[in-house]
């Protein structure tokens, strides 16, 4: 597989409206929070993407293609939460958000010297268990049945890892 070339910089509020646009996108906000299956305030949406405690716009090319980071931080046990969004469907399965998934980890780890970073995904979603399976996630638990697609009820799993298992 030929490797893409993507680079993480700080978010804007450019990159917040065309992450809106994606979130909007059924295909790409099917498996993403349940906040999100139907956007009735994008200026919360903006708020949450400007001001979350750690986030990286990914550029590809020069556009911005989605996000990630880290959020929902325990200060005190050294504790946050991953998340991650490619939106530009056409660059999915290319190895993208694997990549970004180790150095968001990593950047939690060695730079803002967490412990333990969280996160979830529900089960459907084959690509995003195996992008968190790579970056070293282990399974912790499941929540059966937590959240609606597409008329049935999914489970969400629950995955972490710590910072001693991490491998960059």
């Amino acid at each position: 597989m030929e490797k893409i070339h993507f680079k993480l910089r700080p978010v804007n509020r450019e990159d917040s409206k065309k992450y809106i646009d994606y979130l909007r996108d059924p295909e790409v906000s099917l498996w993403l929070e349940d906040e999100v299956q139907n956007i009735k305030d994008p200026i919360s949406i903006e708020n949450y993407f400007l001001y979350g405690w750690y986030r990286q716009s990914v550029e590809y090319n020069g556009e911005f293609i989605g996000v990630s980071g880290l959020d929902l931080v325990n200060k005190a046990n050294k504790v946050a939460r991953f998340f991650i969004v490619i939106g530009e469907k056409e660059l999915w399965g290319k190895g993208i958000g694997t990549e970004v998934t180790k150095l968001i980890v990593k950047h939690g780890f060695e730079n803002l010297k967490l412990r333990k970073i969280n996160s979830d995904f529900l089960s459907p979603n084959e690509s995003v268990k195996i992008v968190h399976e790579k970056a070293g996630f282990k399974q912790e638990g499941l929540l059966r049945k937590d959240s609606k697609r597409n008329e049935k009820w999914v489970d969400r799993v629950i995955v972490s890892i710590f910072a001693e298992e991490f491998v960059a």
